[in-house]
């Protein structure tokens, strides 16, 4: 929030903020102990103070006090989430103006309507500093999802920041910054949990943080483990069985568990260096999507059925080395950053349900011939009242399965000036990464040919033909697969940035910033399959570009309490090249759009944002952040999904623009009594018709339309939250007590999915309605031991957050719908210590 209790952290700019001068050292060693010994304690457990003081953020790359920072952030402390029950940036966003999460599976984050369902991330993702976020190589991507256990705060800064953070941050950047070793003092932070979800089963977390100096004022350390399970609350059922929602294959089998671990060390080498070797890892292991059935289901009495034919696991894990090496080198300090980041996960879809959508439209109007059902065969196969197989093929089953894989290695320097009461504070460095990704798409169809045989009496290779009536066989490298991808890319870039700030008056100060970034994507791709009526195709190339990303910002403080700015800041994400897609399987596609080919390479778009903002402080009791914004988005990489082939490429289409505003207040109604108030508005429309060609009829995007993200669904205009926290006394221990509510408004203008004019337009897709949330929290401490009972979803909601559904089979039959909501109720106690 705007603001929260004080956690210091220890950075360079830490030795200025005490009346007494340190030495000539890097905080936090020695001096910086003895100079601020009120402040020299690790940053996880700093005694509550109060919940109207400053936190200290790192946004603009050197410490500041949040108020001071002409900048839209949301900061949220470790004592933040811990008092609100804030796991992981799902959460976060509820908390957060102007921020979107798609909740199915992708993870796809949207700040202020900049996201994309194709190419480079929208939105840059940093634990400390180290960039984690994904290129969509083909179907979409899941980003992962770092949890809150020992952060010592997480850090949303909206608006692009291109000039600090890079490529990738145009509508923003989410940073998690974790807690670190302390040379002066020993600190235990633990947090367990225990909780039921009504019509599932318990959830249960416990983890531990231990810091302190294990040589005095010369080596420190901080170890963290964790553990979580969260319960499942979603049935499986066998959809062939005769009586699917009695077919029960697994009770409450969406549970998942969550290993983390981290060590950190931190070594005062003399009075001028200091080193900070860490790393971290996280093992998150989904054992099936949270996706059900309605027809099956009753959410009003929480009774949710899954009938995907298999299960969908989904295993995510990463390991995060780093070496920061700190000094402080007189009239500036120098900070060296080198990082791996190492991420393995397999997601998907039910390959199952694709398969019977794409095969029985086959009957109707194949891509390259026409298959007759024989007779007596069920048809549709799918639809929107389940699947209907012939019984010798029953056990038909075609899982999907989708391995990402990233190796991220990121090295950077950067000089920061020292004195931050100098008339002119600046922050310079050079930026390098080398982002190798791997992905492996497959629809394994080992049933295949006695699929075929089964609903139309011949083998497969009489069905998947290509345009001259060969068969198209397995390939020999993927012996099951009717389909696969493989792609390897890596993104390379080198960039120079650099940014002062200079104070014109006591009062006005001007900064500006540039980064100048060359950038190069290369990539080969590889794919085939008898469901591309093609002989295997490959591919691949280069893409190489030069950007560059100013920043202009005028500040005005009158006073310490009141802060107004005026920013111009630009962002951009390269560009990059697209997998092949067959001319057997598209060639009508592409003759509706007027072109002979897919494009083979796509270019960096980039977004241009002008914001006005202010920070007012009234009294100290009322702290309040406005801001008001403009973004212009260019050259816009964009899905393109042909309606007959479906098979996926990126274009660069259209223009759009983002306009809106937000707000955070928190307010110290009495002594006792606060309360926390955000809203974001965001209207963010494409501005032009999107086409490939002058001949195409129909626009793949309409002027108007709203920009949608992974999942096809617009970003809610409106967001808000509102929170009331009360302080007593109770038997002799300080206790609290807090309500909080969350609204997403319903969409106001049609994303191209739901737009008639448009290409991409299907009748099955709907806008989603408007989401209310309420979670009750209270507590009470037993000296170093909280304990705080809770309920989450106390309104028990069922709202649908998000929706798929099966191919349309060309018979005008309902298709069959998949469901997205909240967790049902949950009741639970969290215990966390803090020493």
């Amino acid at each position: 929030m705007l603001s929260a209790n004080m956690r210091p952290t220890m950075g360079p700019s830490s030795l200025h903020r005490c009346a007494i001068k340190a030495p000539r050292v890097i905080a936090p060693l020695i001096a910086y102990a003895m100079a601020c010994p009120a402040l020299a304690d690790d940053s996880t457990t700093a005694a509550a103070v109060g919940p109207m003081q400053e936190v200290v953020v790192t946004a603009t790359r050197r410490e500041e006090d949040l108020s001071k920072v002409p900048l839209s952030v949301t900061a949220l402390t470790q004592q933040d989430m811990d008092t609100k029950g804030i796991k992981d940036i799902t959460d976060v966003a509820r908390f957060t103006p102007g921020v979107y999460i798609d909740n199915s599976g992708t993870n796809n984050i949207s700040i202020r309507g900049i996201s994309s369902s194709g190419g480079a991330g929208t939105t840059g993702i940093y634990i400390d500093d180290t960039p984690i976020q994904m290129r969509a190589l083909a179907f979409n991507p899941d980003e992962t999802l770092p949890k809150s256990f020992d952060i010592d705060r997480i850090e949303v800064l909206r608006g692009p920041q291109g000039t600090l953070f890079g490529a990738g941050s145009e509508g923003g950047t989410v940073r998690y910054i974790t807690a670190q070793p302390s040379l002066t003092k020993t600190s235990v932070y633990g947090r367990s949990e225990v909780s039921y979800t009504e019509g599932g089963t318990p959830s249960y977390e416990a983890g531990i943080a231990v810091g302190g100096p294990i040589v005095d004022d010369t080596f420190g350390a901080r170890a963290s483990i964790w553990y979580r399970r969260d319960g499942g609350w979603i049935d499986l059922v066998d959809p062939t069985a005769p009586d699917p929602q009695s077919a029960v294959v697994e009770k409450n089998a969406n549970y998942g568990e969550t290993m983390l671990l981290r060590l950190a060390g931190l070594w005062a080498v003399n009075s001028t260096w200091s080193v900070t070797p860490s790393i971290y890892y996280q093992n998150r292991e989904l054992h099936n999507v949270s996706a059900y059935w309605p027809i099956y289901s009753n959410p009003g009495n929480n009774q949710y059925v899954n009938g995907d034919p298999t299960v969908r696991q989904v295993p995510d894990k990463f390991y995060l080395p780093a070496l920061k090496i700190d000094g402080d080198l007189g009239a500036f300090h120098l900070i060296s950053n080198t990082s791996f980041y190492h991420r393995e996960e397999q997601t998907g879809y039910d390959g199952t349900e694709y398969n019977l959508g794409f095969y029985q439209t086959f009957s109707l109007q194949a891509p390259v011939g026409f298959v007759q059902f024989q007779p007596g065969v069920p048809f549709p196969l799918i639809d929107g009242n389940g699947i209907h197989l012939p019984a010798d093929i029953a056990d038909y089953r075609s899982p999907a399965s989708i391995d990402n894989g990233q190796e991220n290695l990121t090295q950077e320097l950067r000089l920061v000036s020292s004195d931050p009461n100098a008339k002119l504070i600046w922050t310079t460095g050079v930026f390098f990464s080398e982002n190798r990704q791997h992905y492996l798409e497959q629809i394994h169809d080992p049933m295949l040919n006695a699929f075929w045989l089964a609903v139309a009496g011949v083998p497969y290779t009489d069905v998947f033909t290509d345009l001259d009536g060969n068969p198209v066989p397995y390939v020999g490298s993927y012996p099951t697969d009717s389909y696969f991808l493989q792609t390897h890319s890596t993104d390379r870039q080198i960039a120079w940035y650099g940014e002062g700030t200079y104070s014109l008056t006591d009062t006005v100060k001007l900064t500006a910033g540039a980064r100048f970034s060359r950038t190069q994507f290369s990539f080969n791709t590889f794919t085939g399959g008898p469901q591309l009526f093609n002989a295997p195709l490959s591919n691949s190339g280069d893409k190489k570009e030069n950007s560059f990303t100013p920043k202009l910002d005028l500040s005005y403080q009158p006073d310490p309490n009141d802060l107004y700015y005026a920013t111009y800041a630009k962002g951009f994400r390269p560009g990059g090249a697209n997998n092949p897609v067959p001319a057997a399987a598209c060639a009508e596609d592409f003759k509706n759009f007027g072109i002979t080919a897919s494009p083979a390479t796509y270019d960096s778009d980039s977004v241009n944002s002008f914001e006005i903002g202010a920070k007012n402080n009234f009294a100290n009791r009322i702290r309040i952040a406005t801001s008001v914004y403009y973004v212009r988005w260019n050259n816009i990489q964009q899905t393109v999904v042909p309606p007959i082939c479906q098979i996926s490429f990126i274009a660069n289409l259209g223009k759009a623009v983002a306009k809106g505003a937000d707000i955070q207040a928190d307010i110290e109604v009495t002594n006792a009594l606060t309360a926390e108030f955000t809203a974001g508005y965001t209207d963010a429309r494409y501005t032009q018709d999107s086409k490939l060609s002058a001949t195409q009829a129909t626009p793949i995007v309409s002027s108007g339309d709203s920009i949608s993200g992974q999942s096809g669904q617009p970003n809610p205009p409106v967001t808000g939250s509102a929170g009331l926290e009360y302080h007593f006394g109770a038997f002799g221990h300080e206790s609290f007590a807090r309500i909080d509510y969350e609204y997403q408004s319903r969409g106001k203008w049609l994303p191209p999915e739901q737009d008639s004019s448009t290409l991409q337009f299907d009748p099955m897709n709907y806008m989603l309605p408007a989401t209310n949330f309420v979670s009750l929290r209270a507590g009470m401490t037993f000296g170093s031991l909280s304990v705080e009972p809770f309920i989450d979803n106390l309104l028990d909601t069922h709202v649908v957050t998000n929706y798929n559904f099966s191919i349309d089979p060309g018979t005008g039959n309902s298709r069959l719908v998949r469901d997205f909501t909240f967790r049902p109720r949950t009741y639970g106690f969290t215990f966390t210590w803090h020493e």
